[in-house]
């Protein structure tokens, strides 16, 4: 089974979308799966101040291929518990999206321990940007090691600057996986499938900022073993889901 760990619905403007002139909705998203042999993907709404997860909702209804993380802003007033506890209750999210940088907080800070503690005892797995001030691999480690049942999905593995440091928390934070997603550099994939082993590091495109198309020669040129790859490109996320 392969998966993408990211994908993205919703409005996209400016110039890093010039190319591609529309909105993101549930027909592109399968048709690029098709495209690069995907059986399903993980689906996001696009990064806002209060994310519209209830597209998301609606985009996956009836699609078995798509399943939906709820991208919550723990400045909510509630620490953005209703948020995704509506999320799972009205259409099955399958795990929690944090977004530190945009939304503004220390992920190590008590900001997303609300949300986090939710997310613990819903059993979700909880993904989480990374690679840049407020979302540092070292503080995503910090996070994890608070909530040590609950798998931390590391997106970007530390990208783009910090990848090194992501594998040492990786190492020495079980409960932390590493995504690919937009890291261009096959050595650095190759290196976190070495040294932490490919059950804990998980594709992602990262689509419509990234694309598989790219990803997946990243992925072909860091020259995995069979297993490996396969692991990469699915097995280790459908363990987490419990797919």
């Amino acid at each position: 089974m392969r998966i993408d760990c990211e994908v993205h619905i919703g409005d996209f403007q400016g110039d890093l979308y010039s190319w591609l002139g529309r909105k993101i909705d549930s027909e592109e998203l399968e048709a690029v799966m098709d495209d690069h042999a995907f059986d399903m993907a993980i689906v996001m709404p696009s990064v806002a101040q209060f994310p519209d997860n209830d597209a998301v909702g609606r985009a996956i209804k009836g699609r078995a291929r798509l399943l939906g993380f709820a991208m919550v802003n723990p400045y909510a007033a509630d620490g953005g518990t209703y948020e995704l506890e509506r999320a799972v209750g009205e259409w099955d999210a399958r795990g929690l999206k944090l977004v530190p940088l945009r939304h503004g907080y220390d992920c190590d800070s008590s900001v997303p321990m609300r949300v986090m503690e939710l997310a613990q005892r819903l059993d979700l797995p909880v993904s989480i940007h990374s690679g840049a001030h407020y979302c540092l691999p070292w503080q995503i480690g910090a996070l994890a090691r608070r909530f040590p049942s609950v798998p931390i999905i590391m997106d970007h593995m530390g990208w783009r600057y910090y990848v090194e440091g992501a594998i040492d928390v990786a190492l020495t934070t079980p409960n932390v996986y590493l995504e690919t997603a937009l890291v261009s550099m096959p050595g650095y994939i190759r290196q976190a499938v070495d040294r932490l082993g490919a059950d804990r590091v998980i594709y992602g495109s990262d689509y419509p900022t990234g694309h598989p198309g790219a990803m997946m020669e990243v992925v072909k040129a860091a020259k995995l073993d069979g297993e490996s790859e396969s692991m990469v490109l699915g097995g280790s996320l459908a363990r987490i889901l419990k797919l």
